[in-house]
């Protein structure tokens, strides 16, 4: 009796020992959809903050597709994109020709975490925003809604960017 207890004893602590961890609970690709504005990163240096026009936000559609919204500039611009999930990675296929593949989780609060890596050493953190946001502000609101054409040709004459737009870098001061 008394080892049948200790086996229960133990199982019990072992369990409550693996529950600590900050990625430990599972998710499924519903609980991705919904809209997401990135709150702060940590990079080798610790955590930071992410304000005003570094801010972005991702928009997951049920259809597998979504918006990507950033400013550039004073501009409000955004690309749509198409996305999927294997296992524990994130794929975006952005309508401007980009592509990106990037580990995900929550965290205890129930922010989406995005990483390149699959520790999650550096990272960004998006917290949820409530409800979809419907199309960019128009032209006549003061915000200019880049198309899927345009943003191809922006892209086009834009030099090549070597960062992520998931996982933004810290701002330089």
């Amino acid at each position: 009796m008394k080892k049948i207890y200790f086996y229960m004893m133990t199982a019990i602590m072992a369990l409550t020992m693996a529950s600590c961890s900050d990625w430990d609970t599972p998710y499924y690709v519903d609980d991705i959809v919904g809209s997401w504005v990135s709150e702060y990163g940590r990079d080798a240096y610790g955590d930071y903050d992410l304000y005003g026009y570094d801010v972005v936000r991702y928009d997951f559609y049920g259809n597998h597709t979504g918006r990507y919204t950033y400013y550039e500039g004073y501009i409000l611009y955004y690309v749509d994109f198409d996305w999927d999930i294997r296992g524990n990675v994130l794929h975006i296929r952005y309508y401007d020709g980009q592509y990106e593949s990037v580990y995900y989780g929550f965290d205890n609060y129930g922010y989406l975490v995005l990483s390149h890596d699959s520790r999650f050493y550096y990272y960004v953190a998006y917290s949820p925003s409530g409800f979809y946001y419907a199309p960019a502000k128009t032209e006549e609101e003061g915000a200019a809604a880049v198309t899927s054409e345009q943003a191809v040709k922006l892209e086009s004459n834009a030099s090549i960017k070597t960062e992520s737009r998931a996982v933004k870098a810290r701002a330089e001061e």
